[in-house]
């Protein structure tokens, strides 16, 4: 997540100023006030930084757009919606917003944007979608668990399964907004050195530090990993009492539960680390160490766009399968 980022080279002398029409005073241009330096003064770790954004990045953009139109176009032809598809369609609309709003950084890797409040907008942006997707996937998990856990509550609030999910997703949608309102001021252009690097010696504020460690990660994974450990025991323990075609979804489901739970780990576990060191770090002797591991750990991160369209989607298939045989 890009607002935990720490120094990423000079401004130096602004190179670019992008323009907008004044529709008031009849066509003239009004500056926006979004200035970019297209020759920032970089050291040899910045310049290694900067290369390794533009040819990571870029890939994850591409085929994250094309991952993710093509779920958008398969959740538009849906006849029939069920309460899975609600969670899924609401971790598709949070990823991709995060690839729309990619190229603001890759662009960022050739021309560094002066901090303004477009800056704002995007790391509130990345910020929000990271933390829907955090909590969207707990929320899957819960689901999974309690319909293999507990299957005749799940039949008895089947009537009512879309509205809770519903609920759930709205809920999510509402915490995210509130904590990135009321955290505002960690993320205006006084706080940061480019568009997507926060001054070193800023750090954010206790609260919402907390907030982005305990409740943005820890409480989430803890909930991933015992939900999807406790899914997967039970449909391998389940194995013995079935056969044939139904025994072996039952192994696939298991297997991509596995997937999503390593997946998830793998992605947000880093840039939380970052986000850790970088909070902590008192001196300048491990700046360019916290440096290059948060702006890897970002590209981590970003990957797991890419990474749900894949993995859900067929978790979502198989589940639907079973569902529409158990009616």
């Amino acid at each position: 997540m890009s607002l935990i980022s720490v120094q990423h080279g000079g401004l130096g002398d602004v190179d670019g100023v992008v323009p907008v029409l004044d529709s008031e005073s009849g066509g003239g241009l009004l500056e926006l006030g979004v200035e970019y330096n297209c020759s920032p003064v970089l050291n040899h770790t910045e310049r290694a930084l900067s290369l390794f954004e533009r040819v990571a990045y870029m890939p994850v953009f591409i085929v994250g757009l094309l991952f993710n139109v093509t779920a958008l176009c398969i959740f538009c032809r849906l006849k029939r919606w069920t309460d899975t598809h609600i969670y899924m369609f609401s971790l598709l609309v949070a990823d991709f917003l995060a690839i729309i709003f990619l190229p603001f950084r890759i662009l960022e890797t050739f021309c560094p944007i002066k901090p303004s409040e477009l800056c704002t907008f995007l790391l509130c942006t990345q910020y929000s979608n990271m933390y829907s997707s955090i909590f969207t996937i707990t929320a899957i998990s819960i689901h999974r668990f309690i319909a293999v856990r507990f299957p005749f509550l799940t039949k008895t609030l089947a009537s009512k399964s879309k509205m809770i999910a519903t609920s759930k997703c709205i809920f999510i949608w509402t915490i995210i907004m509130v904590i990135c309102a009321s955290n505002y001021e960690d993320l205006l252009p006084d706080k940061l050195q480019t568009c997507y690097d926060r001054i070193l010696t800023k750090k954010l504020d206790k609260t919402f530090f907390l907030l982005l460690e305990i409740l943005g990660y820890l409480i989430p994974v803890l909930i991933v990993i015992l939900c999807s450990t406790q899914t997967i025991y039970i449909l391998i323990r389940s194995l013995k009492h079935v056969q044939g075609r139904d025994k072996v979804e039952r192994k696939n489901i298991a297997a991509i539960i596995t997937a999503n739970m390593f997946t998830f780990i793998v992605c947000f576990t880093p840039v939380h680390i970052g986000l850790l060191l970088q909070y902590v770090k008192s001196d300048d002797s491990s700046k360019d160490f916290v440096h290059v591991f948060l702006d890897v750990a970002e590209w981590i991160a970003t990957t797991n766009c890419c990474l749900d369209s894949i993995g859900y989607y067929f978790l979502l298939k198989r589940v639907d399968k079973r569902e529409n045989r158990s009616y």
